[in-house]
């Protein structure tokens, strides 16, 4: 953000490919420095060439239109690059890493071992040999997690502004600390809303700013209240005041570019992992749950160490319902269905979280019974290894070891699945090992129609969650269809996690407990 507005209409995450000019027998003479034998300084070009469907600026049809990008045309003859001030830079970025080419080299002493080409194919087995590597020294830490959040929030489309932040802060790092993580890290985005209001001359009405001390910078709240709540070995709170590109929804034009978590979660990575084995990026509202005979990330993780040598766990992805038994009455003058003057026209009144009771019990009913069908792939989130994943971009592994490679190490052929090479990755077990619950804010105004919508063969589906038992078994392709039923004919559209309502449950309210009498 700048003071004239937008400094990038796009944001895109680019991993950068370098092939190390050093010689390998020098590289092979320096493997006992600490440091890297090379750094880069990148200086960006900017320029509107990867732009949108209407301009037609890309590079082939599949990007959306033909080659017309024409640089003359665009900028003229005489155009010149930008100074290098006025340009912006990355400096001393590390090439030729010791540790990570050292340990190509070895992957390149035999023929038909991982990298080699048999039957012109490259064939890849790094699970093992990674495992070993970067379990050569232990860390820190076994497992942490990242996360980029705020006090008060704008849903996608800035439909609404979300101000349960640090309620759900609080819960969601003290059930984290739970199952096992070891570290949590809070990426505290809540003075990028003070500095949006601030670029515009005006005063955020929610937190505002320190004007009795004359300090225009200082944000009067953050989440600094709940992070202090647990003990620094446990808990670190990063501000993070960057803005966003936009928050505009998904699949629309100029889409969302979240440019602040995207960066946040990157410095996540660059920074803490390096001390630890495993880590995982997620939302507050979204909840890494131990199932089986497990009680904690680690048990998962140490079998997944010790059997498979895998460096990657994924967790498909589905929105959770608010069990409609634990809702209560609200009233939101925000919202035209949920105002006073609606309610006095005998409108149903709208339905909100009740207080007294945490996020998780409220959210636990998927309206997808578990195991999820694959399609829910494509919103995960994983737990993995930072020092074989490179690069890791919300819900992908973008830049693996076994992808960053020299060119002639590849005999020229990049395998594009790599990403999804089974070997080095695999989902949970929703049943037996873990799954994720996405326990996203339903607001108010979704309630407002429960009555038309949450009924056998309703219009559309019921966002509020009425439980089906146990044994009614999920069929996918019906469960839009409203046609789910108890063993009396009564509607029901989701399935309650059991291990949550009888073990979770009672260890999360304790450990809230403890932080009360703290």
């Amino acid at each position: 953000m700048v003071e004239m507005g937008k400094e990038f209409a796009y944001f895109w995450l680019s991993p950068l490919a370098f092939n190390c000019p050093l010689p390998l027998h020098l590289r092979m003479d320096q493997q006992q420095q600490q440091q890297p034998s090379l750094l880069l300084d990148i200086i960006p070009i900017r320029t509107p060439v990867r732009h949108n469907d209407i301009d037609g600026f890309f590079f082939h049809s599949g990007h959306g239109g033909p080659m017309t990008f024409n640089a003359t045309k665009m900028w003229g003859s005489s155009h010149i690059l930008p100074r290098i001030e006025d340009s912006g830079r990355w400096e001393n970025l590390p090439v030729c890493n010791i540790k990570r080419q050292q340990h190509l080299s070895q992957l390149e002493e035999e023929e038909g071992k991982s990298g080699a080409v048999v039957d012109n194919k490259v064939v890849v087995q790094t699970t093992v040999d990674t495992a070993k590597t970067v379990n050569e020294k232990k860390k820190p830490h076994r497992l942490v997690a990242c996360t980029w959040t705020s006090a008060i929030h704008q849903r996608r489309g800035n439909e609404r502004r979300i101000s349960d932040g640090k309620a759900r802060l609080r819960e969601w790092i003290a059930f984290n600390l739970a199952v096992g993580f070891d570290h949590i890290y809070i990426f505290d985005n809540t003075g990028a809303n003070a500095t949006i209001f601030r670029l515009k001359g005006e005063v955020d009405p929610d937190f505002g700013t320190d004007k009795e001390n004359n300090d225009s910078n200082k944000i009067n709240d953050d989440l600094s209240s709940v992070t202090d709540l647990f003990p620094s070995s446990k808990v670190t709170r990063i501000d993070w005041p960057a803005t966003i590109c936009n928050n505009n929804r998904p699949a629309h034009n100029d889409p969302g570019e979240r440019s602040s978590q995207y960066a946040a979660e990157a410095a996540c990575r660059a920074r803490y992992g390096p001390s630890t084995d495993w880590m995982a990026s997620m939302d507050p509202d979204e909840y890494f749950v131990p199932m089986g005979e497990y009680t904690n990330w680690k048990q998962i993780l140490d079998k997944v160490d010790r059997e498979e040598g895998r460096s990657v766990l994924k967790f498909r992805s589905t929105r959770a319902r608010p069990l409609l038994h634990t809702l209560v009455p609200t009233y939101d003058e925000g919202a035209k269905e949920c105002t006073h003057e609606m309610a006095k026209k005998g409108n149903n009144q709208c339905l909100t979280k009740n207080e007294s009771l945490t996020y998780l019990e409220t959210y636990n009913c998927e309206y997808i019974k578990s195991p999820k069908p694959d399609r829910f792939a494509r919103a995960m989130k994983q737990i993995y290894r930072p020092d074989f994943v490179l690069s890791h971009f919300v819900h992908y592994s973008t830049v693996t070891v076994d992808m960053a490679r020299e060119k002639q190490y590849t005999k020229g052929r990049f395998i594009k699945d790599r990403t999804t090479n089974i070997e080095v990755e695999r989902f949970v077990d929703e049943l037996n090992e873990g799954v994720l619950i996405h326990a996203k804010t339903t607001v108010p105004a979704e309630t407002f129609d429960r009555y038309k919508m949450c009924k056998l063969n309703g219009p559309s589906n019921c966002l509020v969650g009425i439980p089906c038992p146990d044994d009614v078994p999920f069929v996918d392709a019906l469960h839009t269809k409203n046609v789910f039923k108890d063993e009396n004919g009564k509607f029901c559209n989701c399935w309650m996690n059991r291990k949550v309502e009888n073990y979770w449950l009672p260890k999360l309210k304790d450990a809230l407990s403890n932080i009360e009498e703290g």
